[in-house]
């Protein structure tokens, strides 16, 4: 009975301990920054994508060619692309995905820099390390909670009192203390969390069908030079380029950036409730954890791949 006792008291310690959660919150900072990855390579993909259709635009009508107006200008949030483009034409335009690319990598960024802070308050060794961990957790909630308020007026509210978080935990054991930083940090941002991820939903969305309605005109313009006019090598080279296309558009086609969005919020939210709850909650911060890990990695996957012909470019 007395060994019994002594485990119950060791379960309820470790409960109560930040390195129940090191693992978890190691690991959320971890998807948090393949999503990241996600976004970045989107982006970059999305713009390759887009010259590399041009190009086989242009080859194929072998008409005269203009520079766009936008090379010649300040790059601004809503910059337009600096691309060629054939004469009798309308200067080319940036797409939806494109023009809101600067708010989602901010978003995104302000994400990881939160993400990176608990996980550096969880496994924080000694007090200097905590210290600067803890400041950057002020700092990185209180930007966290600023961003939410650009999406969602009210949601940026707690931001001051963000700010305090050195403040809570002087005095105290470095073990606890961590624990108190943690659940007060991630209490604090969690409302926060809960409006980016709305924010970076749309935007994922937005990269993935932007880069599908390229990567399908593209994969078109391909397939049209394929034809009997050619000869074995040249068709089987370029058949080749198509397939490897195709290949890339199915992978978004499958890929879930919505969500992998809600996933983001799902695992959130179950560390919050494990540290405001640790023996009831725990069970489901572990399944929230592992899916969004799941979903982050594979939207990266896809989000990353580039076809042939964009990434000789």
């Amino acid at each position: 009975m007395t060994l019994r006792l002594s485990w119950l008291v060791m379960i309820g310690m470790t409960a109560c301990s930040p390195y129940a959660f090191q693992q978890e919150v190691t690991s959320f900072s971890t998807s948090v920054d393949q999503l990241s990855d996600a976004v970045t390579s989107g982006y970059t993909n999305l713009a390759s994508d887009r010259a590399a259709k041009n190009e086989f635009e242009l080859t194929s009508t072998r008409a005269k060619v203009f520079v766009a107006a936008s090379c010649g200008v300040p790059i601004t949030k809503d910059n337009q692309p600096c691309e060629l483009f054939r004469s009798g034409l309308p200067e080319p335009t940036a797409m939806r995905a494109q023009e809101l690319a600067g708010r989602a990598l901010e978003v995104v960024s302000v994400l990881k820099n939160y993400a990176r802070a608990l996980a550096a308050v969880t496994n924080s060794a000694d007090r200097t390390a905590f210290d600067a961990a803890v400041m950057q957790l002020s700092g990185s909630v209180a930007n966290l909670a600023q961003t939410a308020n650009a999406a969602a007026p009210g949601a940026g509210a707690i931001a001051p009192a963000a700010v305090k978080l050195a403040g809570w935990v002087v005095g105290t054991a470095l073990d606890q203390a961590r624990f108190d930083s943690l659940k007060r940090g991630v209490n604090f941002a969690a409302e926060p969390v809960r409006t980016i991820a709305g924010t970076l939903r749309k935007g994922l969305e937005d990269i993935s069908s932007a880069r599908q309605t390229v990567l399908v005109a593209e994969a078109d313009l391909m397939a049209k030079r394929l034809g009997p006019s050619l000869d074995d090598s040249s068709y089987q080279q370029q058949l080749t380029q198509a397939e490897a296309t195709v290949s890339v558009l199915d992978a978004l086609r499958y890929s879930d950036p919505a969500g992998t969005a809600d996933s983001l919020k799902t695992a959130h939210d179950a560390l919050v409730a494990a540290v405001n709850d640790p023996n009831r909650s725990y069970a489901s911060l572990l399944k929230a954890v592992s899916d969004f890990s799941e979903k982050a990695a594979a939207l990266k996957a896809a989000f990353s791949a580039s076809s042939p012909a964009s990434a000789g470019l």
